[in-house]
């Protein structure tokens, strides 16, 4: 069973809407799609040499979830991780997503370097209208 992973941009006052309601009400800008978790994207700050922030990822708790054992979780990503792929110029993409791909979490997920590449895109295109409206990115997960 595969686990759906996906990051969308709200306020944090949105959480409870977000936990109750998400994905059958699309209310939100989101990224849909499964796998991506909170280790894998504090990967993605490693490979973005942020390593505090990679830390700071790894012990991420989750503002809000349906039932603590069978979620849904909503965590709100931290807004260096949201800025900092919101200011990657578009030739970094693929030497970022390159290095991702080789972290641990991220090979053992099977996300290829070409996945990677294209997954990082996304959400590039996503942190930069997060960043824009002045709104954290939220991760939504669920069994």
């Amino acid at each position: 069973m595969a686990v759906l992973t996906d990051i969308l941009i709200a306020p944090e006052h949105d959480v409870p809407a977000i936990v109750a309601q998400w994905p059958g009400a699309k209310n939100w800008p989101a990224l849909q799609t499964t796998g991506l978790d909170w280790l894998i994207l504090a990967e993605l700050a490693e490979a973005l040499d942020q390593a505090p922030l990679a830390q700071a990822m790894e012990q991420l708790d989750p503002a809000l979830s349906a039932d603590e054992v069978n979620g849904p979780w909503v965590y709100v990503l931290p807004m260096p991780l949201r800025d900092t792929i919101a200011a990657l110029g578009p030739d970094r993409l693929g030497p970022v997503a390159k290095a991702w791909a080789g972290r641990e979490e991220a090979d053992a997920a099977g996300l290829t370097p070409a996945d990677a590449e294209r997954l990082l895109r996304d959400i590039h295109a996503l942190a930069i209208r997060a960043r824009d409206e002045g709104k954290p990115m939220l991760l939504w997960i669920s069994l």
